[in-house]
């Protein structure tokens, strides 16, 4: 364990989490993050946009990572890493997903990153008035948000698993 801390204070990350996500879980580790941002007097848009897009990818993670649910909660299995470089943070979420939403994850990506600031911004009331699609399991506006608040484009990848699962990664700069 002492060589992973190691590894870790090294690599500048300030949390890692692995395993199960509820929504209580995003409410506490959300909750502590954004406490320790506000303790290291790191600013609070800055605070902001970390604790905004931690909570996006732990929703990601229940979504469409789901493990099990029961009539109130679905848990995912995922994990979620905030890292700081320099000035400059990054929030990391990697969980299995379905191949089949492969494609349609990666147009997503591909789409806002492609965006001008103003182009996003727009986006994001065109996609508001729409509403979700059919296979989306929240309001569909996660990738667009997390792209409003980064600092360079979304890093993403698939790393095949099984023939029906792969393990998606993404990662965004703040």
């Amino acid at each position: 364990m002492l060589s992973f801390y190691e590894t870790m204070n090294r690599e500048g990350v300030v949390l890692y989490f692995n395993g199960p996500i509820s929504q209580s879980v995003v409410e506490g580790i959300g909750d502590m993050m954004r406490r320790k941002m506000a303790f290291e007097e790191n600013g609070m848009q800055l605070a902001q946009k970390v604790f905004s897009v931690l909570v996006e990818q732990m929703q990601n993670v229940i979504c469409y990572a789901r493990e099990s649910c029961t009539a109130t909660e679905c848990i995912g299995v995922g994990q979620i890493m905030v890292g700081r470089s320099g000035e400059q943070f990054y929030v990391a979420c990697g969980n299995p997903v379905s191949r089949k939403r492969e494609q349609r994850i990666r147009e997503r990506i591909d789409t806002v990153n492609g965006m001008s600031r103003e182009e996003l911004k727009a986006y994001y009331k065109e996609q508001r008035r729409k509403g979700p699609d059919e296979d989306s399991c929240g309001a569909g506006l996660g990738f667009i948000e997390m792209a409003r608040k980064a600092s360079r484009p979304l890093q993403y990848r698939f790393d095949p698993i099984d023939d029906t699962t792969s393990f998606f990664a993404v990662k965004v700069h703040i």
